[in-house]
């Protein structure tokens, strides 16, 4: 929510009022050019909002974005890209054997348009490759879990991007930068995994 009155005024509040603020305020820091870069932004808001956070990996790559578009003068367009390969450097350990058993939708623009679910389970330190062929444009969430018959389906990881600023036709993202793998809490990823996409 945004509330504005001439004597005290904006007010942005979102429902913990860090997380989601701190990102539509970082927005608006680079698009006014208070901030100039994305980390002076996340910076600032810091300084400025007590126990504010941007964190996320997908906050800092759309901060980026912004940050790109701001200083280039250009409006993002949705770019259509076809989506051939995912590659994960080896296999996270979510099932009760270390394993996991991989099930992945793809989000475009909010909408569903890709699912696939692995008929086995994982236990490697080599790449686990997923071919597919599905046109891509605009805003990507891909959305990976392991399912299992006893721990059920859980989340693994979230990747975030736009096909705007892909530039290159192996896109590589280490777990830092990937939502759910970045802070790698119960040691499921190893530190060198990451996520691999192929596109043209």
């Amino acid at each position: 929510a945004v509330v504005s009155t001439q004597s005290t005024g904006v007010l942005v509040h979102c429902q913990t009022g860090t997380v989601r603020s701190g990102l539509f305020v970082a927005s608006y820091l680079i698009h006014s050019r208070v901030c100039w870069t994305s980390e002076q932004a996340i910076k600032l808001f810091k300084t400025k909002r007590e126990n504010g956070t941007i964190s996320a990996p997908c906050h800092k790559r759309y901060l980026k974005y912004i940050e790109t578009s701001v200083l280039a003068g250009e409006h993002p367009e949705d770019i259509s890209l076809l989506f051939s390969c995912i590659t994960l450097s080896n296999s996270p350990a979510f099932n009760e054997d270390g394993s996991c058993k991989p099930y992945f939708v793809v989000f475009q623009n909010g909408e569903e348009v890709y699912e696939f679910e692995s008929t086995e389970s994982y236990k490697t330190e080599e790449p686990i490759s997923f071919p597919m062929s599905l046109q891509i444009s605009g805003d990507i969430k891909i959305q990976f879990y392991s399912v299992s018959d006893i721990l059920g389906t859980q989340d693994m990881f979230t990747i975030h991007f736009h096909t705007f600023y892909i530039n290159s036709s192996n896109v590589r993202f280490s777990r830092e930068m990937i939502d759910g793998a970045h802070l790698n809490t119960f040691k499921q990823f190893t530190d060198s995994f990451s996520v691999s996409l192929e596109v043209k």
